[in-house]
This record gives structure tokens, sequence and C-alpha cells, in this order.
């Protein structure tokens, strides 16, 4: 079962007075407690937490506390947010950090940079439509020599995350591509599902659902997927130490159920 996830760094409330803070917290489950509490005391609605503690992206320093980003509605709220600041670092003893946005119904992160979706890399968001667009500019640009373009610069990247992947997950084999691939659910790419690896015979064969890319170009009359096409293929020769590709021989664009990808050697 899926369940949709929303990044909180914009949001959205016509009409409120939208304040973010950000604090630290020895202990994340005794201090987060105490801080929720403060919000509630004084009837501020929260519209989002994002929190962490430390090891999440620092193994090496274990300790339980961590960092907390709130965006909170302060519409008719009795209190300034000066005097509510004294009173949450009181109730956690420890510094607190805000900002109020200018625009009434809109706030966008302004205390946190850079970002990182794992440990030591430093992430990007961008909105499906605007990804879209950019490949779909290409083609216009370009005709199809957008299509050897898109592969080769995914290539490097898919890549890139298969080293990364197999220096961190001390796997291999098998339950290492299984592991990685989640990588593109994660990231919001498509689900990916392994139907087959029998990587001595050559035969890896993936499914990927929901394609960001190939719901650009339905009703096509051939397959569209070039970037994740050249991503997963960097992934895979970077995960077996070897030249390969897939190629894709369903594809929702053209009205399958699913993406459909076959490895090779070249």
């Amino acid at each position: 079962m899926m369940f949709e996830k929303y990044m909180t760094s914009i949001v959205f409330k016509k009409g409120s007075e939208i304040v973010e803070f950000y604090f630290r917290v020895d202990h994340m489950h005794e201090k987060l407690i105490k801080a929720l509490n403060v919000f509630d005391r004084f009837g501020i609605k929260l519209l989002s937490i994002n929190s962490y503690v430390d090891y999440t992206f620092t193994p090496t320093l274990p300790r339980g506390g961590g960092g907390v980003f709130v965006f909170a509605d302060f519409t008719n709220v009795n209190v300034k947010v000066e005097d509510f600041v004294r009173e949450l670092e009181s109730a956690i003893n420890s510094e607190v950090y805000y900002s109020k946005s200018p625009v009434k119904g809109f706030m966008a992160d302004e205390l946190a940079f850079p970002i990182y979706i794992f440990p030591e890399i430093r992430s990007i968001i961008l909105h499906e439509k605007g990804v879209q667009g950019m490949i779909k500019g290409l083609y216009e640009k370009l005709g199809d020599t957008a299509a050897v373009f898109l592969y080769h610069m995914a290539y490097s990247g898919g890549w890139f995350l298969g080293e990364y992947f197999s220096k961190k997950l001390g796997l291999r084999g098998r339950d290492l591509l299984v592991e990685t691939l989640k990588f593109y659910q994660a990231s919001g790419w498509g689900r990916v599902e392994l139907v087959e690896y029998k990587p001595l015979l050559m035969r890896i064969v993936l499914r990927l659902y929901d394609s960001f890319e190939c719901e650009a170009f339905r009703c096509s009359d051939r397959p569209a997927s070039q970037f994740i096409r050249g991503h997963i293929s960097g992934l895979i020769s970077a995960l077996l130490n070897s030249n390969i590709r897939v190629i894709e021989t369903k594809c929702i664009a053209k009205g399958d159920d699913f993406c459909e990808f076959i490895a090779e050697k070249f």
C-alpha cells in the first residue's frame, strides 16, 4: 500500500500568518514532546514538522538529538512570536530560530540549506511538470538527438548512485540491487519492481510504474524512456562492474500498464 507524501519546503494556506521555526533538541523524544506541548498551550496550529536525529546523516554521532523544522499558523493567536519563542526556548533549553512570511498564506523555507537526501549527498527538488517541460523542450530543439543526450547524461548519474550504495549498504547481488532500486520511489521518479535477476545469464528484467518521464509522452507510438533508462543502465553497470544498458520493451507512453526494461551487455 502506498501513501501520498508532501515535501513541506513550501506551504500554502490562504489568508494565514505563517511562521517557520528551527530548533535543536538534545533528546529527540523527550524534548520534541515538550516543544509540541508549548505549541498546543498557545493554540498554535502546526502545518508541518520535519525532524531528524543526528545519526540519520552522521552515523558517527548517535546522540539521539537533532534538528526540528516547523511551519506554524499564527493567525489570530494571542501571543507575539517573540514571546512565544522565549517560552519555547525555556521549555526545551535550546535556542529557537524563526522567520515570518511577509506574504499571507505562503511560506517558503528560509532556515534550511542545503538539503540532503543521503548522508553527505546534497539534494535538489524539481517538480514533475518542470522536468517534463525541460525534456520536451530538448526534443523540440534537438529532435531525436535529445534522446542520446538524455540517456548519456543520466547514465553517469546512475553510475554514481550504484557506486554510492555499493559502498554504503555492504550488500551484494540481488539484495544490493533490490535495495538500491528503492531510490526511484523514494525520489518520486516511479516505483520499480525487480521481476527477474540472473546476472550470469544477463537476464535482468525490471518494471517501472508511474514513470514521471513517460507520463509526459502519453499516446506515443514508441517507448519514451531515455533519461530514466540511462540512469538505470548506469546504476546496474556500476553494481555489476560491467557495461550494461537496459532496453525498454514496454512503456506507458504507448499504452502499456508499466514500463519494462531488459538488461543487456554491450
